[in-house]
């Protein structure tokens, strides 16, 4: 059977091509969502080599606006969370990254996109596995490189769910969710890193007033939240502060779409290689 048959034959839904999830979440309840739809229409026109390796996986956080998705030259799975719970940043990521199609997975926010280069570089990297990398930005007055997203992470989908993930303890209040992932994440030997300064990420300008949220932003819930959570770990250990809340809510899948997968370079010298793989396993091959 020819390669290219191969590919024809698979299931529509199959996406064993793709090699890093972008996963992004939204929350809008003001006029429209023109703020996710424009970031898409920005990676559409991207080169095929980046797209066709790539899902967006879409997740609305119960946004009160009726709309219609459009269709995008992109793989998208867009998700739509059904319990309106404020601020629930942790659950969004959570629902994304279960969805993610690939081990390599980047979070993002709505105000920041990746540029080309830098895309390319995540598509074609190693798998961060005990690593998560922030990616710097560039400096609008300067144009140098500065301190990257505090929400932006490439990391691994393995190395996400062995640590549970983001505690959905703090959903329903603003904060400390994402501060607490990372601090979790330190304390049990993730390291943290910086991708090389030429690959940066890009800040967007969105219509704060018509295509995005009006939540308030209050600390004062989460912060103790986040102070016992501190103590539960330094005085327990390991397996403690993170509450394992996960999905605490419901969803639907609101669309789908796949682009024509590409037909794969042949590797014949990779499966053979199985007892390598067998005697050496802290090689991957």
């Amino acid at each position: 059977m020819k390669d290219s048959d191969i590919v024809k034959k698979r299931h529509m839904l199959d996406k064993q091509h793709i090699k890093l999830t972008y996963i992004t979440h939204f929350y809008c309840n003001q006029a429209n969502i023109n703020s996710v739809e424009s970031l898409l229409r920005e990676y559409e026109n991207y080169p095929d080599d980046i797209k066709d390796q790539v899902e967006f996986v879409i997740v609305d956080d119960c946004s009160p606006l009726k709309y219609k998705v459009n269709h995008f030259d992109l793989n998208i799975t867009w998700l739509k969370i059904t319990d309106d719970i404020q601020w629930n940043q942790a659950g969004a990521r959570n629902l994304g990254v279960v969805y993610a199609k690939s081990d390599k997975i980047i979070l993002m926010d709505l105000d920041c996109k990746l540029p080309q280069d830098t895309f390319k570089y995540l598509v074609n990297a190693r798998n961060p596995e005990r690593s998560f990398y922030r990616i710097y930005r560039t400096n609008p007055q300067t144009k140098k490189a500065c301190r990257g997203h505090p929400n932006v992470f490439f990391l691994s989908r393995a190395r996400f769910f062995r640590l549970y993930g983001y505690d959905e303890e703090f959903a329903g209040h603003y904060g400390a969710e994402d501060y607490r992932f990372v601090k979790f994440h330190k304390d049990h030997g993730s390291k943290p890193k910086y991708l090389a300064k030429k690959f940066r990420c890009i800040d967007r300008n969105i219509d704060r007033e018509k295509s995005y949220h009006s939540l308030n932003r209050d600390l004062s819930h989460n912060t103790p939240i986040d102070l016992r959570k501190k103590l539960e770990i330094a005085r327990f250990g390991k397996e403690y502060g993170h509450s394992r809340i996960f999905l605490n809510f419901k969803w639907s899948i609101h669309t789908i779409y796949s682009r024509t997968a590409p037909i794969p370079v042949q590797k014949r010298w990779w499966r053979p290689l199985w007892w390598f793989r067998y005697l050496f396993r802290c090689f991957s091959v």
